[in-house]
């Protein structure tokens, strides 16, 4: 199939096909004179990028988890990266709780200088 028809049964746009395959995520397509020729494992691959995307993975990650030493990924490589991106998401979850707590304080540090003084006031900054 053409990429008008690959576009349309991945779900990805045409330009998006494009890029996946010049940054090297769709290195085998074929052609037929200067048509690129798609086939169900591509549109397979085109669908795997898509959702791995929703997930945060970046495309210049992708190549790697895709064709590690240059092959076709199993799915024991696909599980590790997505090991690795699920730590990676822990972490920043924590991260982003520490903010909260911080925010929260620094909140309520505000509402108790108000409830204790009508006229609280920012802090000027002295030169």
């Amino acid at each position: 199939m053409y990429i008008g028809q690959a576009s349309k049964k991945s779900g990805a746009t045409v330009k998006a096909i494009r890029l996946y395959e010049e940054l090297g995520l769709l290195p085998n397509i074929s052609r037929e004179n200067s048509y690129r020729v798609f086939t169900e494992e591509d549109i397979f691959i085109i669908k795997f990028i898509k959702i791995a995307q929703t997930f945060d993975f970046k495309l210049s990650e992708l190549k790697d988890v895709i064709y590690p030493q240059g092959n076709l990924a199993n799915w024991e490589n696909i599980r590790r990266a997505i090991s690795s991106k699920e730590q990676k998401i822990t972490k920043e979850i924590s991260r982003l709780q520490n903010h909260k707590k911080d925010l929260d304080s620094y909140s309520d540090e505000i509402k108790q200088c108000l409830s204790d003084y009508s006229d609280c006031l920012f802090p000027q900054v002295k030169n």
